[in-house]
């Protein structure tokens, strides 16, 4: 997801929804989420915590297009 975000920053994608500046936040803590779930399963075996940092970004991206949903003015 991270990676998907950058190239959506840098032009190279056009698929989204969101502001040039929100598309770099996501990107920054997705990639960030993953790199430190990679550390955890890889350099650390501490399954759970790697687990948890990988469902990180669904979590995030799910409760904010809720977010939007509920608060979004559809008319």
């Amino acid at each position: 997801m991270g990676i998907r975000f950058f190239l959506n920053v840098f032009h190279v994608l056009h698929t989204s929804k969101y502001s040039k500046t929100a598309t770099l936040i996501y990107a920054i803590i997705f990639s960030a989420l993953a790199i430190s779930g990679l550390y955890f399963f890889i350099v650390k075996p501490e399954i759970n915590i790697a687990l948890w940092l990988g469902i990180g970004p669904w979590v995030i991206i799910l409760s904010v297009l809720l977010f939007n949903m509920l608060t979004g003015d559809y008319k």
